[in-house]
């Protein structure tokens, strides 16, 4: 009588294979993280790149740039600097400029949902729809929170910049209750910031004030990386120029020249790369 021969893999064997398996994947992970870091951060980059077709589209219709939108037609003024919507309100009390932008998002249905009379917290239901371009994917935020932004504009050097008038040295591209108009930008659209991104202090994409509008102090450094002021990619941030191109910026990059990138009319020679 035969006797018939078990096959198989001793316990020897079993654990070779795990430990091959567990090598390989360590080694394929940090190239599966770069090529997902890579997708991000295009997928980022095109988001910039639709919000600033949506400004330029803006700018056509009103030869300005927001946070500005139209007022009822009974209104004397044609323009409400979205942002700051609500009289007496609170730059945070009010819309932000992505309000203002959602017609040439596609989004204008949800546009006539708001009520641009009144402030962020009456319209607070709406304010809470998700627009995905306002996100960036590399945010964790992404997948948790719908209502917040990555994408902050700046409005000059010092924290208090959004508050300065027209025609003030050191502005940025936005402000509260101010007009820019591309005649403004004395230093070239391709060499002067209008938005960029951030994991600090997220805020609300229909909110005003901060959440969207912000100073930059150039003694903050280093100004871009985690938990800074601007940045949300691996090794830098992406920022959209006021010509509609988006560029990466390296987080080593010295303050002086980020700022001198962000104001409009300063004049100061500066390199991003």
């Amino acid at each position: 009588m035969s006797r018939s021969t078990r096959h198989g893999f001793s316990l020897i064997e079993v654990l070779v294979i795990f430990a091959i398996i567990a090598i390989l994947f360590a080694l394929t992970l940090p190239a599966t993280r770069r090529v997902q870091g890579a997708a991000s951060r295009m997928k980022c980059s095109n988001n910039l790149k639709q919000l600033m077709l949506a400004v330029h589209s803006y700018s056509d219709r009103y030869s300005v740039m927001p946070p500005l939108t139209e007022r009822p037609a009974t209104s004397t003024d044609p323009y409400l600097p979205a942002g700051y919507f609500g009289p007496g309100k609170s730059p945070d009390e009010r819309l932000s400029w992505s309000v203002a932008l959602l017609p040439y998002l596609e989004q204008d249905n949800l546009f006539k949902r708001f009520d641009v009379e009144q402030g962020y917290a009456e319209n607070l239901p709406t304010a809470q729809t998700t627009v995905p371009v306002f996100l960036c994917p590399s945010s964790p935020e992404s997948s948790t929170n719908h209502t917040l932004t990555n994408y902050v504009a700046p409005s000059g050097i010092g924290l208090g910049a959004a508050e300065q008038p027209a025609g003030t040295a050191g502005n940025g591209f936005m402000g509260y209750d101010r007009r820019t108009s591309f005649a403004m930008i004395k230093d070239g659209t391709s060499n002067t910031i209008a938005l960029m991104e951030t994991r600090a202090g997220l805020g609300p994409w229909a909110r005003g004030g901060p959440s969207t509008v912000r100073g930059f102090d150039p003694a903050d450094a280093p100004p871009i990386g985690d938990g800074r002021p601007f940045g949300e990619h691996g090794g830098g941030a992406n920022v959209a120029m006021v010509d509609g191109s988006v560029r990466f910026v390296s987080g080593k990059v010295a303050p002086h020249n980020l700022a001198a990138a962000i104001t409009i009319a300063g004049g100061e020679p500066f390199d991003l790369d």
